[in-house]
C-alpha cells in the first residue's frame, strides 16, 4: 500500500468533509433561524441530529467504504438503528414515567409506537442480511421506513417540520452510505422523496425551499463523499491484488475468496489440530504451516479503514533504526525502509515471510530478514533498535513475561517499543492466548517507562528503556 497516497487522501477527504458539513450546518441555521415560534426544545433536537449527521459525514465514508468486507455498510446500518431504537425506548420510558405524574399520555404513546415501529423493522432488517444475504436491500428498506416514520410523526402533530427535515436529511444519508449501486440515481430517488415528504407536511410553505435544501445537501455530500472513498479503496484493492497474483499466481476471484475466508479457516483449523494445548515448538510449526492463509488474513486487514488509520500513527512513531517483530507481510517495516530507516522483519518461516520478501525486492526495498532469534540477537549487537513493533503477535506467545524480556534486551538505550495484547480467546479468534501478566506493569517494575504517543491507535502501549 502507498501510504503517503493514503495521508494525502485523508487530509483531502478531511477537507472536502468539512466543506460538505458546513454547507449542511449552513442551510440548517437559515432553516432554524426563522423557526416560529423559536421552541428551544425544537432547536436543539435539530441542532443534536445535525451534530450526529456532521460527524457521520466526516467519518463513515471512509469507514464504511475503505475494506474488503462487502457486507460491512449494510451490518453497520443495522447497528445504528438499533441505536437509535434504544434510544426510543429509553425516551418512551421516560415519558410513560412523566405521564403517570402528569396525566397527559399522548407523547408517551407516540414516543411508545416509534420505539416499537423502530425495534421492528430493525428485527426485519437482521433477518434480511441473515447468512449474508440481501445486503443490496438495506439501503432502500431502511429510507422507506424512517421516511415513513419521520412522515407519520409530523403529520400527527409530534415533531416539527425542521425537526423533520433534520431527519430526512439523516435517513438519505444513512441510506446512501449502504447503498452499493446506481449510487448517484439513488441520491436523486432518496433526496427526491424527502422534498415530496417536506412539501406534503409543511406548515410554513416560505421555508419549504431552505428544507428541501437541506435534504439535498445531506444526500448529495454524501454521494460525494462515498464515491471519492470508493475510488480509493479501489486503488488499494487493485495494488493488493496485483500484488497476490503476481506471488502466488492466483486469479483475483481466488484472492477474493480467501480474504472473505481465511480467517474463518484458520479458527477451525486451530481448533480442529489440538495443538492448543501444546508446546511452544508445536505452536510455531502449525503458525509456519498456515502463514499462506494467515498471508491473506493480514492483506484483508490491513485494507480495512481503521488498520491504515493506525498503520499510519505507528508510521508517525518511528525512529531510527526499527523491528517489526511478528511482522506478517511485512506492511510497516517495509513502509518503513520506503521512508529511509534501517529496517529489520521478523517472523516464522513461512509464506508470509516469502510474500514480504518478494514485495521488498520488487519496490528494492533494503529490509533484513530473520526468523530465527539469534540472527535477531546478531542483528541487535551491531544496531541496537531504536524502534521496536510487535502488533498482534504477544497474544500467541505462550510465555509473555520472557518474550517482553527478549524484545526489552534488543532495544538501544531510549530506544521505543510499541506493542499490543489484544484480549484473550474469542470465537473468531481461538488462537489468542488468556494471558493474566499485565505488560505495563511488568515493563515498568523492569525499568522501562510509559510514554504517551501522538497517535499510536488505540489499544497499543509504548515504552522506552532509559538510556
Amino acid at each position: 500500500m502507498d501510504y503517503r497516497a493514503q495521508e494525502r487522501y485523508f487530509l483531502a477527504s478531511t477537507l472536502r468533509s468539512a466543506n460538505c458539513v458546513a454547507v449542511v450546518m449552513g442551510l440548517a441555521a437559515m432553516s432554524g433561524a426563522f423557526e416560529n415560534p423559536r421552541d428551544w426544545r425544537v432547536l436543539a433536537g435539530a441542532a443534536m441530529l445535525l451534530a450526529a449527521l456532521a460527524v457521520s459525514l466526516v467519518y463513515a465514508p471512509d469507514y464504511l467504504h475503505l475494506g474488503v468486507n462487502p457486507l460491512r455498510p449494510a451490518r453497520w446500518a443495522v447497528r445504528i438503528h438499533w441505536r437509535i431504537a434504544a434510544a426510543a425506548l429509553l425516551a418512551a420510558a421516560a415519558l410513560l414515567a412523566g405521564a403517570a405524574i402528569s396525566h397527559s399520555l399522548a407523547g408517551a404513546i407516540a414516543a411508545s409506537a416509534c420505539a416499537a415501529w423502530l425495534v421492528a423493522v430493525t428485527v426485519l432488517a437482521h433477518a434480511l442480511l441473515r447468512a449474508g444475504r440481501n445486503a443490496g436491500l438495506v439501503g432502500p428498506y431502511f429510507l422507506l421506513v424512517d421516511t415513513l416514520l419521520i412522515g407519520a410523526l409530523v403529520r400527527l402533530g409530534h415533531i416539527d417540520i425542521l425537526l423533520a427535515a433534520c431527519l430526512q436529511a439523516a435517513a438519505c444519508h444513512l441510506s446512501l452510505l449502504v447503498i452499493g449501486r446506481r449510487q448517484p440515481a439513488w441520491a436523486i430517488l432518496a433526496a427526491s422523496l424527502g422534498c415530496v415528504l417536506l412539501a406534503a407536511c409543511s406548515r410554513r410553505p416560505a421555508l419549504l425551499g431552505l428544507d428541501c435544501a437541506l435534504v439535498l445537501a445531506s444526500a448529495f455530500a454524501t454521494l460525494l463523499l462515498v464515491r471519492l472513498a470508493q475510488a480509493q479503496n479501489a486503488r488499494n484493492i487493485a495494488q493488493a491484488l496485483e500484488e497476490l497474483a503476481q506471488f502466488t499466481g492466483y486469479t483475483p476471484a481466488r484472492i477474493r475468496e480467501l480474504w472473505a475466508t481465511a480467517d474463518e479457516q484458520l479458527a477451525a483449523r486451530w481448533q480442529s489440530s489440538g495443538v492448543a494445548s501444546g508446546t511452544p515448538g508445536q505452536m510455531a510449526e502449525w503458525y509456519r504451516q498456515n502463514s499462506e492463509l494467515y498471508m491473506f488474513a493480514i492483506s484483508a486487514y490491513n485494507l480495512a479503514y481503521k488498520r491504515i488509520k493506525s498503520n499510519l500513527g505507528v508510521l508517525r512513531a518511528a525512529r531510527g533504526t526499527c523491528l517489526d517483530y511478528g511482522a506478517g507481510n511485512g506492511e510497516l517495516i517495509l513502509e518503513l525502509a520506503r521512508r529511509g530507516h534501517r529496517a529489520a522483519y521478523y517472523d516464522v518461516d513461512g509464506v508470509s515471510l516469502r510474500f514480504a520478501r518478494h514485495r521488498a525486492l520488487r519496490y528494492r526495498l533494503d529490509v533484513e530478514f530473520t526468523s530465527q532469534k539469534l540472527e535477531l540477537r546478531a542483528l541487535a549487537a551491531a544496531f541496537p533498535f531504536d524502534t521496536i513493533f510487535s502488533f498482534d503477535v504477544l497474544e500467541h506467545i505462550p510465555d509473555l513475561s520472557a518474550e517482553l524480556d527478549f524484545l526489552v534486551s534488543l532495544l538501544a538505550p531510549n530506544g521505543l517499543l510499541l506493542f499490543d495484547v489484544p484480549a484473550g480467546t474469542t470465537a473468531s479468534h481461538p488462537m489468542h492466548l488468556n494471558h493474566t501478566l499485565d505488560p505495563r506493569a511488568y515493563l515498568a517494575a523492569n525499568g522501562l517507562k510509559q510514554t504517551t504517543l501522538r497517535s499510536p491507535g488505540r489499544g497499543k502501549f509504548a515504552f522506552y528503556r532509559p538510556a
